[in-house]
């Protein structure tokens, strides 16, 4: 699958398109065929080094709000199922500036039916800002 990730800290000229593999869900995860990702401050800040969360490694794949599809389920996954349209706030170890991507089932929420992938790709972490749950 092709991701977008950085392997050193600077400018936009540091995103590089790679090949990397495909990832497998585990217990309680889910795999989420991204549709759309959204760029939010802290993408642009871990990018240029101005932000360096604790155990933060190279290369990273950027982008922590996504929209998608759920492609499949991992052991202990009920919440979700295969064809459900998501979106979900992810990790910093599992960026969303990929074809595919792996997060925790309990992180991930149905994607509303009145807004199509791009606009529900841009909820996640404003809406937790908002509410102050972040």
């Amino acid at each position: 699958m092709k991701a977008v990730r950085i392997h050193s800290f600077g400018s936009a000229d540091v995103l590089q398109l790679e090949n990397v593999p495909k990832p497998q869900p585990g217990s309680g995860e889910v795999l989420i065929k991204v549709q759309a990702a959204s760029v939010n401050p802290v993408d642009y800040k871990m990018r240029t080094g101005e932000f360096k969360p604790i155990g933060m490694k190279m290369p990273l794949t950027l982008g922590r709000d996504i929209s998608g599809v759920v492609e499949k389920v991992g052991r202990n996954v009920s919440n979700l199922k295969v064809g459900d349209e998501v979106y979900a706030l992810l990790d910093r170890d599992h960026g969303g500036y990929a074809e595919f991507v792996v997060t925790k089932s309990d992180g991930v929420a149905p994607k509303p039916s009145s807004i199509d992938h791009i606009h529900a790709a841009a909820v996640p972490l404003a809406a937790t800002t908002a509410s102050g749950t972040i």
